[in-house]
């Protein structure tokens, strides 16, 4: 086996256990977004005022004390609170939410140790044989199962939540046979209420858009950060089958329009986390946003775009006068 295949089998088994490990990813990400929206949709403003769990009457001193009667008058005040059934439901998600996020982070140990191993064995193959294109072969294989996880998995999480809602006391009064009753209602939602809950990958943020007709953007977005990348994935595959590529013209065209569009990749992500940073946002309501683990899969792959590009121009640079008046 040659030096240059023996780099390409590696890579080959290397981005074969890469998409393997990215599926489990997906797939573990995708439940830990489902138990966040099952939470979010349990502890809703909506469910959590309308629930009858959650309007239980409370025992204890303050209700003893809470009936008096003097001067024809009655003072009655109910507290109210979340029953035991509420809370084991909670309990219950929340546990779920943490099971996947363990998951999720073992399989991203999973695949930075892939990525050592990967690194090592390319390491061992250059310093024994020093094979050509070695760099940017381990820099491509990278690159792609970055990109792969980045677009599949959620990149950023938002809700809109409010921690510990107190209604405040709610007096009613009326008279009843002559009677003054002052009705007071005391209630406090323990815990968190969520107004708003969005988690999404670029793939089904893409699908969303185009959905609900945004066609502009979800077309820009699936432009740059969908076609984009892997048009320049597959020319540097080509570079390294075909080394002298690089001095065709249409190669040359191609890498550098593309390079003046090496930014907009980020610029996808500031539309991703904008998009979703103002969407049904309430004034007035605490918002909380997390980082997911795509979004870090994706600047990965847009650094290491970068430096593939930086490596095919190498040979670009050096080559000699007399190629380039060949009319290539």
């Amino acid at each position: 086996m040659s030096k240059k295949s023996l780099v390409f089998t590696t890579s080959l088994l290397f981005l074969i256990l890469g998409f393997i490990l990215n599926s489990f990813l997906i797939q573990s990400s995708n439940l830990h977004k489902t138990a966040k929206e099952d939470l979010a949709d349990v502890l809703s403003y909506k469910n959590r005022f309308l629930d009858g769990e959650e309007w239980v009457p409370l025992e204890g001193e303050e209700t003893i004390k809470g009936f008096n009667y003097t001067d024809q008058k009655i003072e009655l005040n109910l507290f109210f609170g979340s029953s035991f059934v509420q809370k084991e439901r909670q309990d219950l998600l929340l546990k779920n939410i943490k099971a996947a996020e363990q998951n999720m982070q073992f399989q991203c140990l999973l695949i930075l140790a892939l990525f050592f191993f990967y690194s090592l064995i390319l390491a061992g193959l250059y310093f024994k044989y020093k094979p050509p294109s070695i760099l940017l072969i381990g820099i491509l294989s990278w690159s792609i199962v970055c990109l792969h996880a980045g677009l599949f998995t959620p990149m950023l999480e938002i809700a809109a939540i409010e921690r510990d809602l107190n209604l405040g006391d709610i007096t009613i009064e009326k008279e009843v046979l002559g009677v003054n009753v002052d009705f007071t209602v005391h209630k406090k939602f323990e815990g968190d209420i969520y107004f708003y809950y969005q988690s999404k990958s670029i793939v089904q943020l893409i699908q969303l858009l185009f959905q609900q007709g945004n066609l502009l953007v979800g077309f820009s977005i699936l432009l740059f950060s969908v076609v984009f990348p892997l048009i320049k994935t597959l020319l540097m595959i080509s570079f390294v089958f075909r080394p002298q590529i690089v001095h065709q013209k249409w190669f040359k065209n191609v890498v550098l329009n593309l390079s003046k569009w090496s930014m907009a990749d980020v610029f996808v992500v500031a539309i991703f986390l904008g998009f979703l940073a103002f969407q049904n946002l309430q004034v007035g309501i605490g918002t909380q946003s997390n980082l997911s683990v795509g979004l870090y899969f994706f600047f990965s792959y847009c650094m290491l775009s970068i430096l593939s590009s930086m490596l095919a121009k190498v040979p670009t640079e050096a080559a000699p006068i007399e190629s380039k008046n060949r009319g290539y």
